[in-house]
């Protein structure tokens, strides 16, 4: 989150690094400082630095791509930097997708190809697992293959992603099983974890 002086503005971490973080959000800020607070994959919750200096400003889509320096970085957000990104490079490398559907002679063939592909698909026997296992920040879980069912409507969970999970790119199940895990690869290489993927390769 970046605090500026017309408010907070909630926004996602697309690269991070000891010195910085690159973060696209819905509004652009005015400020040339801004107070940030990043959630970070250290199990801790928050962690804060105190102050960032906006280095460049750039449009994206519907968005704004914000580059920050921080400016003071103490031991315990060092500690969580370090962390998320040793959780990103795991997850570049198993390149997870979640599966969420109730058919299961579907679903097994579906994990099946996503697995000869190289992903690593995760399935979820509840919705609450599936809330679980995209919580997990060290998981990184970018992309989720949703059908229709799972014991609560595929809108509702379609709203629950949204809200609570906006960072998570959601694909469709379909009975073209070649089709849908086409659509799934090419949805997780265009998240920002797939950036990193050739480097830790």
């Amino acid at each position: 989150m970046l605090y500026a002086s017309a408010g907070p503005l909630h926004g996602m971490i697309e690269n991070l690094s000891q010195s910085g973080a690159l973060v696209s959000a819905a509004t652009r800020p005015l400020e040339h400082q801004l107070d940030v607070e990043l959630r970070l994959s250290d199990g801790g919750g928050w962690a804060t630095a105190r102050i960032a200096r906006i280095v460049r400003v750039e449009p994206d889509d519907q968005a704004w791509r914000i580059a920050l320096a921080f400016d003071r970085v103490d031991a315990s957000l060092r500690h969580a930097i370090e962390t998320a990104i040793a959780s990103a490079r795991g997850a570049a490398r198993r390149r997870p997708i979640l599966v969420i559907d109730e058919n299961s002679d579907r679903k097994r063939d579906l994990i099946a190809r996503l697995s000869n592909r190289g992903m690593t698909p995760l399935a979820p026997k509840t919705p609450l697992e599936a809330l679980d296992l995209l919580s997990r920040s060290q998981l990184h879980v970018g992309v989720c293959l949703l059908a229709p069912g799972f014991g609560v409507p595929s809108t509702d969970l379609r709203a629950v992603l949204s809200d609570a999970f906006p960072w998570v790119s959601v694909a469709e199940i379909t009975d073209d099983l070649d089709a849908t895990t086409h659509q799934a690869i090419d949805t997780w290489y265009a998240t920002p974890i797939a950036r990193i993927a050739d480097a830790v390769a």
